[in-house]
């Protein structure tokens, strides 16, 4: 089996995404051992990326596909089409069979059984744009063109705020073998949409993948300031502060409609932990972003978070330091004894670790990803919620941490099974 992956890569800086990427790795060679993998995705350059599951050494060859102003590229998008419709024009002969081999890039593609597409997690959307989701939809199209089985694996669909957008995604969604949604009420949204006779069969609820990526203990990782902050009778919480959120969206004007202000409402979250004494927090980010997407980095946003209140609780606030893969993110959120995250795939590292776990949310995606677990009640949106509500939700969750810890004990084990046999059928 030759298999694509298409809509998750390691190359972003965000750890969800990462996550994603590895997860749907795993469950690929859980089904098919011996697989080859193709990442499909619009980078520069063609490669490789090497990662490790279940003790095996896995190696993921790199399909660039690019959109620039060089048209004459070999990956182009455009260079795709050309040969998209040469097939379909073109008799089965040597000839075909020859202009095919001339194209290494297009050879790969032609060459794949299916592709399995992610869309990020919650990226088949317009929620964060129309520039960003015509990338989305773009690649989807290709494949579906170039007559590939489309397989949509578990995510958030929607919501399409403009008429254009739905219909695109309509289109993409029909002509997708299969269809995975990673919340229950993203089956109902999908019903809306698609109207299929066949959309019993084709449409399934099955968890986010990220919830079977391994964690992986870092050979070196920085605390600052240095200290053994789980003491005897300490509680670690973990606070992912979201730089995206931290600097009001990509448009940097409260892009997603919170209502409460969202620097002011970490500041008093942590001011309320702060007042049970045993607490300490500690501020974990999880979307390490290039130079370029600075209004996205976690980790400013936390540096920034820890300047301001270290001096008001000295001793009782710490910061992750450095730059850590997925699966060692997910090991030092392993650490913590309770988790308040804004980024979703934080949230699920912890969940997936029995880690009670709060989702300060700024999406409809939240909601569905905690309830496939069973801790709907514990998403506090931050579009819906003002600031005393928010609170209120995190103060009932770490009152009730351990009631929570034992229901992820219980559920968590078949949600992961489900997850690995999502290819089964």
């Amino acid at each position: 089996m030759r298999i694509g992956l298409l809509g998750a890569s390691f190359d972003t800086g965000n750890m969800g995404v990462s996550a994603l990427a590895e997860s749907s790795i795993k469950c690929i060679i859980h089904r098919w051992p011996d697989a080859e993998i193709l990442l499909i995705a619009g980078s520069r350059e063609a490669g490789e990326h090497r990662l490790r599951i279940n003790d095996r050494d896995i190696l993921v060859k790199k399909l660039p596909i690019r959109i620039s102003k060089n048209i004459f590229l070999p990956n182009h998008f455009l260079i795709f089409l050309f040969y998209a419709i040469l097939l379909k024009v073109v008799p089965r002969c040597r000839f075909r069979s020859f202009v095919i081999k001339r194209n290494r890039y297009v050879k790969d593609l032609i060459e794949t059984d299916f592709v399995a597409d992610v869309s990020g997690g919650d990226s088949f959307s317009d929620i964060y744009g129309i520039y960003r989701f015509r990338f989305i939809v773009i690649f989807k199209w290709l494949v579906i063109f170039f007559g590939k089985p489309l397989i949509l694996l578990p995510q958030t669909y929607g919501p399409f705020k403009s008429r254009i957008a739905k219909s695109i995604a309509r289109y993409i969604l029909k002509r997708s073998q299969t269809i995975f949604s990673r919340d229950k009420a993203g089956v109902d949204y999908l019903r809306s949409i698609l109207d299929d006779k066949d959309f019993t069969s084709k449409v399934r609820f099955v968890p986010d993948v990220a919830f079977v990526l391994d964690s992986r203990k870092p050979e070196h990782f920085a605390i600052y300031p240095s200290a053994d902050i789980w003491g005897q009778n300490s509680i670690v919480v973990g606070l992912n502060v979201s730089g995206l959120l931290f600097n009001g969206g990509y448009t940097e004007d409260n892009m997603f409609g919170l209502k409460a202000d969202y620097r002011t409402l970490v500041q008093d979250v942590v001011k309320m932990l702060m007042e049970d004494e045993n607490v300490v927090v500690l501020l974990v980010p999880h979307m390490f972003p290039q130079a370029v997407y600075k209004v996205e980095s976690d980790p400013d946003a936390c540096l920034k978070i820890y300047e301001k209140l270290r001096g008001i609780y000295p001793g009782r606030i710490f910061l992750v330091k450095g730059e850590y893969n997925q699966n060692e993110i997910k090991y030092i959120i392993g650490l913590c004894d309770f988790f308040i995250g804004s980024r979703m795939h934080a949230c699920i590292a912890a969940m997936s670790q029995n880690i009670p776990t709060v989702g300060i949310a700024y999406s409809k995606k939240f909601e569905g990803v905690f309830e496939s677990v069973g801790l709907a009640d514990y998403v506090a949106d931050a579009r819906s919620c003002d600031e005393g509500q928010l609170l209120e939700k995190v103060e009932s969750a770490l009152e009730q941490r351990k009631q929570i810890h034992n229901q992820l004990e219980h559920v968590i084990p078949q949600v992961k099974e489900n997850i690995l046999g999502i290819f089964n059928n």
